[in-house]
C-alpha cells in the first residue's frame, strides 16, 4: 500500500483546518448576520443606501445613508470597539450634515472618576484658542465651547446622575424638551441593544448621536436611534453659524477621516 505524500497530507489538514474554522465562523455570527440582512432589507424599502465596511476587520459593520420624514438627510456608520474602554463592543454614530454649526451643546456621560476628569475639564484660555483656531475651526470651536459651557441639569434624576448637558449661557436646550429627551434615553424599548452609554453635540461638520452598543444592533434599535435623533433635531433650533474662515488641512482631513 504506497504511503500519502506529505504535500497530500499537509494540503489536506490545511483545508480541513480552513473549513473547521469556515464553520465555526458562521455559526458564531450567524446571529449578527441576521440582524443585519434584516436591516439592509429595511434600508432597500426605504430608498436608503446599505453599505458593509468590510475594511475596519467587522464584517457586519456598515453605513447607511437616509433620511428623515421631513427630509433632513443623515449618515448611520457602526464600527467595532478599537479603544480600551470595556462594556461595549460596538459604535454606533449617527451623523446629520446640514445641522453643522458653531458647537453649542453637548450630552456626555459623567466621567468614572468624578465630575472633574477627563479630557472635557480641559479649559483654554483665549489666547490658546485662537492658537487651535488657526490649526482647526472645528478644534477652535470646541476649546471655546468646552471653555465656557455650563453645566444644564434636565432634571430627571436617572439621567443627571448618568450624563451631563453642557450649553452656554442662556443654553439653546429649554427646560420643557430637555427631560422628554432624557426620559426617551433612558428607557430603550424591548427588544433593543441598550446602549452602555450615549452622546451628543454639534460641531463645524454636523449634530451627532453615538450610541456604545454591547452588541451589533438589531433593526429595533436602529428604529429607535432613528426616532429619538429625528424628534431631538427636530427641537433644536437653527445653528449658529461656526468661523466663516476657509477650512485648514486638519479640518479637511477630518472630513475624509470621517467620511462626510
Amino acid at each position: 500500500m504506497k504511503s500519502i505524500p506529505p504535500l497530500y497530507l499537509v494540503a489536506f489538514m490545511a483545508a480541513a483546518t480552513v473549513g473547521l474554522l469556515s464553520g465555526l465562523y458562521s455559526l458564531l455570527t450567524r446571529g449578527r448576520r441576521q440582524r443585519i440582512s434584516e436591516i439592509r432589507a429595511e434600508a432597500d424599502r426605504r430608498g436608503w443606501d446599505f453599505r458593509l465596511r468590510r475594511w475596519l476587520g467587522d464584517p457586519t459593520a456598515f453605513r447607511i445613508d437616509g433620511w428623515f420624514r421631513n427630509g433632513l438627510t443623515w449618515v448611520l456608520k457602526t464600527a467595532p470597539n478599537t479603544t480600551d474602554q470595556h462594556g461595549w463592543s460596538v459604535l454606533l454614530g449617527l451623523h446629520i450634515p446640514r445641522l453643522g454649526g458653531a458647537m453649542d451643546f453637548a450630552i456626555l456621560p459623567r466621567e468614572r472618576g468624578g465630575a472633574g476628569s477627563g479630557p472635557f475639564a480641559l479649559r483654554l484660555s483665549p489666547r490658546v484658542q485662537s492658537r487651535v483656531a488657526a490649526f482647526s475651526v472645528a478644534a477652535g470651536d470646541a476649546a471655546g465651547f468646552f471653555r465656557d459651557a455650563q453645566e444644564t441639569p434636565s432634571g430627571f434624576q436617572v439621567f443627571d446622575n448618568a450624563y451631563k448637558i453642557l450649553t452656554l449661557k442662556g443654553g439653546i436646550l429649554d427646560s420643557p424638551q430637555i427631560p422628554t429627551l432624557a426620559k426617551e434615553w433612558s428607557n430603550w424599548p424591548q427588544g433593543t441593544i441598550v446602549p452602555k452609554e450615549i452622546l451628543a453635540w454639534r460641531d463645524h461638520f454636523g449634530v451627532h448621536l453615538q450610541a456604545r452598543l454591547p452588541a451589533t444592533p438589531n433593526l429595533t434599535t436602529i428604529n429607535h436611534c432613528l426616532d429619538i435623533a429625528e424628534d431631538f433635531c427636530a427641537r433644536l433650533p437653527a445653528p449658529i453659524p461656526s468661523n466663516t474662515a476657509p477650512a485648514s488641512i486638519l479640518d479637511r482631513l477630518l472630513v475624509r477621516l470621517m467620511g462626510l
